[in-house]
C-alpha cells in the first residue's frame, strides 16, 4: 500500500503544480504593460524611477511559473512510473504512457530552450497540455492490450515519435501564439496590453527551429512504423486512419520547411501549416484513445 500513497501524493502535486504554473503563466501574459509607459510619460525622471518597482512586481510569476512547471513535470513523472512499473494500471507500451511522456519531454526542452530561444511565454500552453496528460493518464484507466514490442522497435519508433511529438507540441504552442499576437497588432486595438507574449519574429524563428528539429523523428518514426504495420499485416480502419493521418501530417510539415526554403514563407502561412500538421498528429493520437470505445479495432 505505500506505493498506492506514493501515487496518490504524486499526482496530487503534480496537478497542484501544474495548475499553479499555469496560472502564474496566465497572469504574466495578460499582465497589461500600459502603466509602465504611462507613468513614465507624463511624470519626470523621479517619477519614472518610482514607477520601475512595477516592472520588479511583474518577476515573481515569471520566476516562479517555470519552477512550478518543473516541479509538475517531476511529480507526473513519478506518478506515471509507479502508475506504469509498480500499479499497472498505464502500460508502458500504451498511449496513455506515451502522450505523457510526450508532455514530459515538451516540457523538458521548454525549460532548457525557453530562455536562448526567447519563448518564456509558450509556458502558456504548455503546462496546460502537461496537466491534461496528467488528468487524462488517471482518469483514462488501463487501455486493452497492445502487441507486445520488441526493444529495437521501442527505441527507433517509439522514442522517435515521442520527441517528434514533444518538438511539435512546442511549435504548435509557438504558431499559435503567433496568430494571436498578429491578430492583435493587426487589429491595432489594445496593442499597449499585449503582456509578455514574444515578438512575432522570435516566434517565427522558434516554430522552424522545432519543426527543424522534430522533422528527422517523425519521418524515423513513420518509416519504422511502416515496416512494423507490414510486419503485422494488419489492415483494419484503425491502421488505415492511422496511416493517413501520420502521412499526412509528415506531408504538411515536409511543405512547410520546403516552401519555407523555396519560397520564403514565413509567419502566418507557416504557423497555420504547423497548426495543419499538429491537428493532423492529434488525429492519430486521437484514434489510440477512442478506440476501445468506438470497437475501431475490431
Amino acid at each position: 500500500m505505500p506505493e498506492v500513497v506514493a501515487s496518490g501524493v504524486s499526482f496530487a502535486l503534480a496537478l497542484l503544480f501544474y495548475s499553479s504554473a499555469s496560472a502564474l503563466f496566465f497572469l504574466d501574459i495578460a499582465r497589461s504593460r500600459a502603466r509602465l509607459p504611462s507613468a513614465a510619460d507624463t511624470a519626470g525622471p523621479g517619477r519614472q524611477a518610482a514607477a520601475r518597482p512595477s516592472a520588479a512586481a511583474a518577476l515573481p510569476a515569471s520566476r516562479f511559473a517555470p519552477r512550478l512547471l518543473g516541479a509538475g513535470a517531476l511529480g507526473h513523472a513519478i506518478y506515471v512510473t509507479l502508475a506504469s512499473f509498480v500499479a499497472r494500471v498505464c502500460p508502458v507500451h500504451s498511449v496513455h504512457f506515451m502522450l505523457s511522456v510526450a508532455s514530459l519531454l515538451a516540457i523538458a526542452v521548454y525549460l532548457v530552450a525557453r530562455r536562448r530561444f526567447h519563448i518564456d511565454a509558450l509556458g502558456l500552453l504548455i503546462g496546460p497540455l502537461g496537466l491534461a496528460f496528467l488528468l487524462g493518464t488517471f482518469f483514462l484507466g488501463k487501455p486493452n492490450p497492445e502487441p507486445k514490442l520488441n526493444p529495437l522497435f521501442i527505441v527507433a519508433h517509439v522514442m522517435a515519435n515521442l520527441l517528434g511529438i514533444a518538438l511539435f507540441f512546442l511549435a504548435g504552442a509557438a504558431a499559435a501564439l503567433y496568430l494571436v499576437q498578429e491578430k492583435r497588432l493587426k487589429r491595432k486595438r489594445h496593442i499597449e496590453r499585449m503582456g509578455n507574449l514574444p515578438a512575432l519574429d522570435t516566434l517565427d524563428r522558434a516554430v522552424h527551429r522545432f519543426l527543424t528539429a522534430g522533422f528527422p523523428l517523425l519521418t524515423l518514426g513513420l518509416v519504422t512504423g511502416t515496416t512494423w504495420a507490414h510486419h503485422l499485416e494488419m489492415g483494419n480502419t484503425e491502421e488505415v486512419m492511422r496511416a493517413v493521418f501520420g502521412y499526412a501530417t509528415w506531408l504538411l510539415i515536409a511543405l512547410v520547411l520546403l516552401l519555407r526554403a523555396a519560397a520564403g514563407w514565413r509567419g502566418r502561412r507557416a504557423a497555420y501549416g504547423t497548426i495543419a500538421g499538429l491537428a493532423c498528429a492529434s488525429a492519430v493520437l486521437v484514434i489510440y484513445l477512442v478506440r476501445p470505445a468506438a470497437g475501431l479495432g475490431g
